[in-house]
């Protein structure tokens, strides 16, 4: 009897024993990125979504639990973007302590441009390596990627037309030079009056916006147009229209000479009061002279 007893008890303390140790496990787990050792919460983060085009990457990042509904504490983390092509590491930019808080949902959206040409049609893979700090010192947490496909991309972001021209502002939403051509059409009551057709700009995505001008072939006559602009390229069209008017033109009217009277005349008249300096500067001259011969 007594010999049961002792080996019950035994069998208690070890039982007691492997439970206080997978807690201690599961605790130090759980505080893995925790900056504080004596806070209760830990840092985590899902990656919610990822996409990379010929624009650059796009992030999100979550830092809740989303089945617990449990936030956790704001931190640090590094965003290493590459950028491979056939295996090849063309672009590689690494973002340094960029602070990960806890927004109103919480998602953190990070987006990141490559300023490195595109070759279009060529297949790419985007990554994103994702580091936390630990003790001030990031270490690696996880990697996500994506593959794509270079494609031109552009949008007008304005046109304009008057009597005398049209012009356009084209915007590059693309790391891939912009290959396109530019369409001006002009059109009154349903018909088409003239069209005109210009290379677009090449630009990418890290250039500024440009204005792309033409002339027609000559001035308009009074009345209501459409300019409709078209940016065709590989894989891309997009087309613009907007309506201006042309007001009736007045002609100039040249400035009749007038006489001495005030009235439309012969432009022969004299100046007013020409004819009263002519003698004054005579007699002027002639004083000068009588003095030089004196």
């Amino acid at each position: 009897m007594f010999k049961h007893a002792i080996t019950v008890l035994a069998l208690i303390i070890l039982t007691t024993s492997s439970t206080a140790a997978s807690i201690d496990s599961s605790i130090e787990k759980e505080n893995f990125f925790n900056e504080d050792s004596g806070m209760s919460g830990f840092s985590k983060i899902y990656v919610d979504g990822f996409g990379v085009n010929s624009n650059g990457f796009k992030l999100i990042l979550r830092t809740y639990e989303r089945h617990a509904e449990t936030s956790f504490k704001p931190f640090l983390a590094d965003i290493e973007y590459i950028l491979m092509a056939q295996g090849q590491v063309v672009y590689s930019k690494r973002v340094e302590q960029i602070p990960l808080s806890v927004g109103s949902e919480g998602n953190i959206i990070l987006n990141h441009q490559g300023n490195v040409a595109l070759e279009g049609g060529k297949n790419y893979t985007g990554m994103a390596k994702v580091y936390l700090y630990r003790e001030g010192k990031p270490e690696y947490y996880l990697t996500t990627s994506s593959n794509f496909t270079a494609r031109n991309d552009a949008e007008i972001t304005e046109v304009y037309g008057d009597g005398i021209g049209a012009s356009a502002t084209i915007k590059s939403m693309s790391m891939v030079p912009l290959d396109a051509k530019i369409i001006f059409t002009l059109k009154q009551g349903g018909k088409i009056v003239e069209t005109r057709e210009i290379a677009a700009p090449s630009i990418m995505s890290n250039d500024k916006e440009k204005t792309i001008n033409i002339l027609w072939t000559g001035n308009l006559g009074e009345g209501t147009y459409i300019v409709s602009v078209s940016l065709n390229g590989k894989d891309l069209t997009v087309n613009y229209d907007k309506i201006f008017t042309v007001d009736k033109r007045t002609s100039a009217k040249t400035p009749e000479a007038t006489n001495q009277s005030g009235k439309s005349g012969d432009s022969s008249y004299s100046t007013p009061g020409f004819t009263v300096i002519i003698p004054v500067l005579a007699i002027l001259a002639l004083v000068l002279i009588y003095k030089r011969r004196g």
